[in-house]
């Protein structure tokens, strides 16, 4: 808000200044404060553009007005203000039921973004078990860090979700309450499936490692091998490289390729018994 819209929220709405502060600063908690002539709520709603972002939604909410705070245009208050016929109606009921139809549009778009993670992790977990790499890693930790976010925003929300839908108020009357719950539903099957999303991802991390580690034990057991067969045929390419004059074979003429041959020989005996213990 500007300074000249926070000023007319004082001087025709009362607003406190405690109020106002918290609608100049962004990234407030989850919160529901009664003041003596309105209701302060801050929740949040969740949108996906090029990225998934956390978005805060402040309500005011009076005897007869409410007012709403966002950082971005929401497409859901304006599909309703283009409402006029719905508009009236809700502002017929009452204003607490503008609040729940506001509120309530807010968290259906939660359903859409949760299908799109859905499909991302098993995008994720199919790429694991094909071809683990430094990309991936990077996917699934950027993802369990959205995951996080998204499960320390839900969780308070959820349990002021809880009071809002539970507890009477002077700005949210008692025939008004059952609205809420149904928002309150959302909100628990929300944060249920958060964290199913979150051990899903864990789970796919600790894949992951299981696939790297088992990658390189693999990468380690194939360098042991080699180097196995290589030390035999370093003592024997050692011993004929001594200085002696007189070693066996030294003046045949064909002393040479015997030794090769026989080097070689010795190492497809060792693949062989290799093959047969089922190390390779």
């Amino acid at each position: 808000i500007t300074d000249e819209e926070a000023y007319l929220l004082r001087k025709v709405f009362n607003i406190h200044p405690l109020t106002i502060e918290d609608l100049f600063h962004p990234q407030v908690q989850v919160k529901i404060e009664e003041f003596p002539d309105y209701l302060f709520c801050v929740f949040y709603g969740i949108q996906k553009n090029r990225s998934i972002e956390m978005l805060e939604l402040d309500f005011i909410i009076g005897d007869t007005f409410i007012i709403t705070s966002h950082k971005v245009p929401i497409a859901s208050f304006n599909e309703l203000k283009r409402n006029q016929e719905r508009m009236s109606m809700l502002l017929h009921k009452g204003k607490e039921y503008l609040f729940h139809r506001l509120l309530d549009g807010e968290m259906d778009n939660y359903l859409p973004v949760l299908e799109y993670l859905d499909d991302h992790i098993g995008e994720i977990e199919t790429k694991v078990t094909i071809r683990p790499d430094k990309e991936l890693l990077y996917q699934i930790l950027k993802l369990k860090r959205l995951l996080n976010h998204v499960k320390r925003t839900t969780l308070p929300q959820q349990e002021k979700m809880t009071a809002l839908a539970k507890t009477e108020t002077r700005f949210i009357p008692r025939k008004a309450l059952p609205y809420f719950r149904d928002i309150l539903d959302h909100s628990v099957r929300v944060s249920g499936t958060i964290d199913s999303y979150l051990q899903s991802i864990n789970n796919t991390f600790d894949a992951y490692a299981s696939m790297m580690s088992q990658s390189m034990s693999e990468v380690m057991k194939m360098l042991s091998i080699i180097a196995t067969i290589a030390l035999p045929l370093t003592v024997i390419s050692s011993i004929y490289g001594t200085n002696f004059k007189i070693l066996p074979g030294s003046d045949w003429p064909y002393g040479f390729w015997v030794m090769i041959l026989a080097m070689a020989l010795l190492c497809a005996g060792m693949l062989y018994y290799f093959r047969g213990r089922k190390w390779i």
